[in-house]
């Protein structure tokens, strides 16, 4: 079965809630980034869903170093930016943001990479940052017929002394209703939050780590099994999945790959000051951040470290994500059910490309058998309910996706037939 393609990449120039931005986009979802405001990829769009939290208090505007200090207060605009860790305010080894006028606030370069229709790319550059001796670079490509987004992170040392700083990346999800983050863990601990947040599970089986959204604010460290981190809204029933490459035995900022703030009410301390939320000028409105960090660099001046990570969305009909493989997350893990001649064959997932779905059956022989299910699309949850033929032999289904051209993209899933 063929399907015909209908989302090439492409890039524009347009006005995003006033700012001039830039869409990145191929018929499946968009990004709008706005180099002026720290670089910031302000919005991701599904569909016709909007992902990331925007503050409506600073919609448009675009503020001097002056207007964005530690006398004038952060200015927090939303979406996904990029950061030096570790944060702190003991030492010149830490950094003592947001705000930051140069890394957080400053102007971004924007240049473009490619703009074809089964590729685009573009490269955010910072100014120069001499408290860290940092510049920071980032750059996002998208591809044809997928909601995949490769994310190229550089730090270079632009100062004249040799510096230590880890890349972290902040990411704000937009709060409408039951919001949930989940991942693999080994360990997590509450980092920020005066009061103890209860809506936060781990499995001791299967390791399966939730954090419900609540309105308390509360940080957490997370030390994950896998390199991945999900944001579920089940009300939209779409997800945001973040895919990162884990380091084991060398040093994180914070000692941990993962963290996340729960943006809520309530009050936490640092250094002995106090800080409530509630009087914040930027608000106190619902959002969720997933923060992942690179390995702390040691960088002699000139010096370069790269880190890399993906992002995928997709639309979800689930309560869980129980895992993320590179073809789409897991909601209902695939599942064989005998009856009679045939075989129930179910499971629920999110699929992070627009190709053809199959269920393909392995004999011990070694021979195959696909069913095509049909077109496919990360805009529909796909929910697997078919009869598939049992004969002798059968040893395994699997979920599989192709190409358009056939080619084969992988497995979502697979389930073994007892």
């Amino acid at each position: 079965m063929a399907l015909d393609s209908n989302s090439p990449c492409s890039i524009t120039r347009e006005i995003y809630s006033g700012w001039n931005a830039i869409g990145l986009g191929n018929g499946l979802f968009k990004l709008f980034i706005v180099p002026e405001i720290g670089g910031r990829v302000i919005q991701l769009r599904l569909g016709a869903q909007d992902c990331f939290y925007v503050n409506p208090r600073h919609l448009g505007r675009v503020y001097s170093p002056e207007q964005n200090n530690f006398d004038s207060g952060w200015k927090n605009y939303g979406g996904s930016k990029v950061w030096p860790a570790p944060q702190g305010w003991s030492s010149d080894a830490e950094w003592p943001g947001p705000p930051d006028p140069a890394l957080d606030g400053g102007a971004y370069s924007c240049r473009i990479l490619d703009d074809k229709s089964e590729t685009a790319a573009v490269l955010l550059e910072s100014p120069a940052d001499d408290y860290t001796g940092l510049t920071f670079a980032r750059e996002l490509r998208i591809f044809q017929d997928t909601t995949t987004v490769h994310i190229r992170h550089t730090m270079r040392n632009t100062a004249a002394r040799p510096v230590r700083w880890g890349i972290w990346q902040v990411t704000q999800h937009a709060v409408n209703g039951d919001i949930a983050v989940f991942t693999r863990a080994r360990t997590y601990r509450q980092m920020l939050g005066d009061q103890a947040y209860a809506s936060i599970r781990l499995d001791p089986d299967t390791k399966l780590w939730r954090l419900r959204y609540a309105d308390q604010v509360a940080k957490f460290a997370v030390r994950p099994e896998d390199g991945w981190v999900a944001t579920l809204d089940s009300q939209r029933r779409i997800a945001h999945v973040e895919t990162f490459q884990l380091f084991p035995g060398v040093p994180y900022p914070d000692g941990a790959p993962l963290e996340l703030w729960v943006n809520g009410r309530g009050s936490y301390t640092i250094h002995g000051d106090r800080m409530e939320t509630q009087k914040d000028p930027n608000g106190c409105d619902p959002f969720l951040e997933t923060e992942v960090l690179s390995p702390l660099a040691e960088l002699q001046p000139g010096q370069e470290y790269t880190f890399h990570s993906a992002w995928h969305c997709t639309a979800i009909d689930a309560d869980a994500v129980l895992r993320v493989e590179d073809c789409g997350a897991v909601a209902r893990a695939l599942e064989v059910q005998h009856r009679e001649k045939q075989l129930r064959v179910t499971g629920s997932f999110g699929l992070f490309h627009a190709a053809v779905a199959e269920l393909v059956g392995t004999y011990r022989a070694g021979k195959e058998k696909a069913h095509v299910l049909g077109a496919a699309t990360p805009l529909v949850p796909c929910v697997v309910d078919q009869l598939f033929p049992y004969e002798d032999g059968l040893s395994q289904i699997s979920l599989r996706l192709r190409r358009p051209d056939g080619k084969l993209l992988g497995t979502v899933d697979h389930a073994t037939v007892c």
